[in-house]
């Protein structure tokens, strides 16, 4: 089980419906997409707050788990902000190559800021949605809405090959650093190509054998999702 999975079902509101924490996310979301910069702030240190409080999760722990979207994130701000101009005016700060000005615009650069506040706060307010719903709950709800149960059963699936494919991929990893195979970065490489082929055909074999068991039970092709 991976460990906000864990955090799901265990946490203080694991037992509440989900109606209301989907309804506590939208009021979130809408606080992260409204134009008002004190209100997104104040939205992301309530919804962070109260995730910390009801998972019981240290806020060390919990800010590591947005390390692998803020470099996505920076990128994507940095992309707004920089701009090519023929006219240095229109910048804070400009480095020129020959004819054009690079450098930070002065009209897309608030817009870049807004705009990574903006995606930090709904990240936030999903990273509360992830940790204090079980997965079971969110799929009592897409059946409640009358989603086509294809589907459902899709994002079922989605979600079961989530675990299969990361629980191969931290053992074959782990099983590498045992033998220093990141031990450089010639090693790396070669350890990452390795761990990627390994990965496909761990996956094939779990999936082979998901199949073999769903036709030991008379699997008929329709989930029982009630």
């Amino acid at each position: 089980m991976l460990v906000i999975d864990k955090y799901a079902y265990e946490n203080k509101l694991a037992k509440l419906g989900a109606w209301w924490k989907i309804i506590f996310f939208i009021v979130g979301l809408t606080g992260a997409f409204q134009p008002l910069i004190w209100l997104k702030v104040f939205t992301m240190i309530v919804v962070a707050g109260l995730t910390i409080n009801i998972t019981q999760v240290s806020v060390h722990r919990y800010l590591k788990w947005f390390y692998p979207i803020l470099p996505f994130l920076l990128l994507s701000v940095v992309g707004i902000i920089l701009t090519a101009s023929s006219d240095p005016s229109v910048m804070y700060w400009s480095l020129k190559l020959g004819s054009i000005y690079f450098g930070v615009s002065k009209v897309t650069l608030v817009q870049g800021l807004v705009l990574g506040l903006q995606a930090m706060t709904a990240i936030v307010c999903t990273y509360f949605l992830a940790l204090s719903t079980p997965f079971q709950q969110l799929m009592s709800v897409l059946l409640q809405i009358h989603l086509p149960k294809l589907f459902v059963e899709q994002t079922m699936l989605i979600y079961r090959f989530i675990f299969i494919f990361l629980d191969e991929c931290i053992k074959i990893y782990h099983a590498q650093q045992m033998r220093l195979g990141y031990s450089g970065f010639k090693n790396s490489l070669e350890s990452i190509s390795i761990l990627l082929k390994m990965l496909f055909m761990q996956v094939m074999i779990r999936y082979e054998q998901l199949q073999d068991s769903l036709e030991m039970k008379l699997f008929d092709g329709n989930f029982n999702l009630k």
